[in-house]
């Protein structure tokens, strides 16, 4: 570990004077900059810190015309076309990165309706595109503007097979058994002691097989969605719900279902009882929980001082406004790195990035066939329309700055190499009497004074294999999946610092405001740039595209 500088001291020390938790999570007196819970629908912009305003409730409907379905079909190629296929079947280009799966709208099956006919109305998919769906890779889209969104409904529609029509309702009052219509929600009855053990019973019956006794999801595991692939019952207990967490949501989930999958519509619970059961499900977790699984697009602001940090544990890092970040991962796991807190600060000449977020295991090599190393990377858009937030798109450039725990490890006064995790490896000699800091003299390893020629990956130029590089960053461009290159090696101008202890790491970035050649982002004091990050977890065997990120945020720096 890279700790001859800092040591555990240090960091500590660094940590109460930064105000940051040891788990990397904001403390209590920075709760104001922190995404505590979901925005309201017509709530402003908060101050540097804050979420951006987001309506999920929108302000009026807005019904099919030419030009919405052109202004949908633009957007969704954009924006949705990666996951979920030109066709709308599911089976997009990153489709196979992803768990769950993305939803065919084909076949018309949509998870979160709100009718007993169990077909969504707009307004059921205008709510989920602007939300998303938490416990997948479905991000929120709330920041996109109300047409756009609205166009997405009507275009989305139109893949279905068979119309999506909700019949009018049967029982204008929404009592009794199912019916027609839209599912009314009847007042909400207190949650009384008598309505728990009501709730429980209720549960015990029907619920407990699936979701287990306590909620934790842990019931029946052998289910299939309507697709064919494997899927488990929801841990309640997490605050993850694919619908929205509000009461009223919550009461619609169980008594219309989930169509698509084994949550099957109740023809039992309506009502008080249905009620019942929303206010114990709920009771099994925290608003806090239920806000950490919500994404957001945040504002983070670049304040302007006198000169950057140079370490990840300076002092100076108490100027920055702390912002964290909701994490998704993109195969879906419940041990699931859930914040990445980001501050920035910038002098005129370099900004600097630290990003700070738990994990319970150092993974700092990956020389075994089962290891993975920890990451973290943040993305830049090259325009201030960003292209699709997963590595850009064809022609539309992405920046990527990351760092590597094992190109940490690499710095260290012995490189990272096979015989320092097999230390009775048997190796290929070359001789050579020259002495440097990555000698074994004993074994005639290759020194600094070796002919690259012969190094492959030196020789090529490859940042990652050359033994003299500084930094642990890695300064690259995509455009598009599968097209993430290392930027020349003249223009690697980004430097990348980690420091790993109690459980959380710490990583800086550093790079000039100006940008050193092509497909580098343009810092401007005054400006705002798109960013967004990624992280990975290499003992939950997170690499490549496998990994936990963030939608675009808004970066700006000071004047």
């Amino acid at each position: 570990m890279v700790r001859r500088r800092s040591g555990v001291a240090s960091f500590l020390a660094a940590a109460v004077a930064l105000g940051v938790t040891l788990a990397g999570c904001a403390a209590p007196q920075e709760a104001a900059h922190t995404a505590g819970r979901p925005a309201a629908p017509e709530r402003p912009a908060e101050a540097a810190g804050g979420p951006l305003a987001v309506s999920l409730t929108p302000a009026a409907i807005r019904t099919l015309s030419p030009e919405l379905l052109a202004l949908g079909k633009r957007v969704y190629e954009k924006q949705c076309v990666a996951c979920h296929g030109a066709d709308g079947r599911g089976e997009g280009e990153a489709a196979y990165l992803l768990y769950p799966k993305p939803r065919d709208f084909a076949g018309g099956k949509y998870a979160l309706v709100s009718t007993w006919d169990r077909v969504p109305t707009d307004e059921d998919l205008f709510r989920t595109i602007s939300r998303g769906m938490p416990g997948s890779a479905m991000p929120s889209w709330g920041h996109l503007p109300e047409e756009e969104r609205w166009g997405l409904v009507h275009y989305v529609k139109g893949f279905a097979e068979k119309p999506l029509e909700v019949r009018p309702a049967a029982d204008p009052k929404g009592e009794g058994q199912a019916g027609t219509g839209l599912v009314r929600v009847p007042p909400e009855p207190p949650f009384t002691a008598e309505a728990r053990t009501r709730a429980l019973e209720l549960y015990a019956d029907a619920c407990a097989s699936c979701h287990g006794k306590t909620g934790k999801g842990d019931g029946a595991q052998d289910q299939q969605d309507d697709k064919g692939y494997p899927t488990r019952p929801r841990d309640l207990t997490l605050g993850v719900f694919k619908g929205s967490p509000e009461p009223a949501q919550l009461y619609r989930r169980i008594v219309a279902g989930m169509p698509g999958t084994p949550m099957p519509m109740s023809d039992w619970a309506y009502g008080e009882d249905a009620w019942h059961l929303v206010h114990l499900i709920r009771s099994w977790s925290s608003d806090e929980q239920r806000a950490r699984a919500e994404m957001r697009k945040f504002q983070i602001v670049a304040r302007r001082v006198e000169s950057v940090p140079d370490h990840p544990d300076s002092g100076d890092w108490r100027l920055a406004v702390p912002v964290n970040l909701h994490l998704m991962p993109l195969w879906w796991r419940t041990d699931r790195p859930e914040e990445l807190t980001v501050r920035a600060l910038h002098d005129g000449r370099e900004l600097a990035l630290l990003l700070v977020w738990s994990d319970a295991t150092h993974d700092h090599t990956a020389m075994r066939p089962q290891d993975f190393r920890d990451a973290v990377a943040a993305e830049f858009s090259l325009t201030p329309d960003p292209p699709f937030f997963g590595m850009g798109a064809k022609g539309q450039f992405v920046n990527v700055w990351m760092w590597k725990s094992e190109r940490q490890a690499d710095l260290e006064p012995a490189f990272q190499d096979l015989d320092k995790v097999y230390p009775n490896i048997g190796i290929d000699s070359y001789p050579n009497l020259l002495v440097s800091p990555l000698e074994q003299p004993t074994r005639h390893a290759l020194t600094l004074k070796s002919d690259p020629t012969f190094v492959t990956g030196w020789g090529a130029g490859n940042i990652v294999s050359d033994p003299t590089r500084e930094s642990a960053a890695e300064d690259l461009a995509a455009q598009g999946f599968g097209t993430l290159r290392a930027r020349p090696r003249a223009d690697q101008a980004v430097h990348a610092r980690g420091v790993y202890a109690t459980g959380a790491y710490r990583v800086m970035f550093r790079r000039p405001l100006a940008a050193k050649g092509e497909r580098a982002v343009t810092l401007t004091p005054g400006a705002t740039v798109p960013v967004a990050f990624a992280v990975w977890n290499g003992s939950a065997g997170d690499r490549d595209g496998k990994k936990s990120v963030t939608i675009w945020q808004d970066l700006r720096l000071e004047q």
